[in-house]
């Protein structure tokens, strides 16, 4: 589901879980429905969301992580910095 083509929810819905509202990070960084500010702030959910996936899937607390998880992480962080974004995130890591 795409919101390009639909009324978007407030933002604290879209935080809930913005890859149900946009297809990719591109859909995202393309909407007009957002300000810079909303669209960084949701791409960083979105990635922190993916880099949980990813250290889920290591620690074998997945049943299956989608082949996918981190082609879409990679792209999140290029619509980030296609958003003048360039800060690191403090994201997860395995420690340990």
């Amino acid at each position: 589901m795409t919101a390009v083509h639909e009324a978007l929810p407030d933002i604290d819905t879209l935080l809930g879980d913005v890859s149900r509202y946009f297809e990719t990070p591109h859909d995202l960084v393309v909407t007009d429905r957002l300000n810079r500010a909303e669209k960084i702030l949701l791409l960083r959910h979105w990635e922190h969301d993916l880099q949980l996936l990813m250290v889920a899937s290591e620690e074998n607390m997945t049943t299956d992580l989608p082949p996918t998880t981190a082609h879409q992480l990679s792209e999140v962080k290029s619509a980030l910095v296609a958003l003048g974004d360039v800060s690191e995130p403090s994201g997860p890591a395995k420690v340990g």
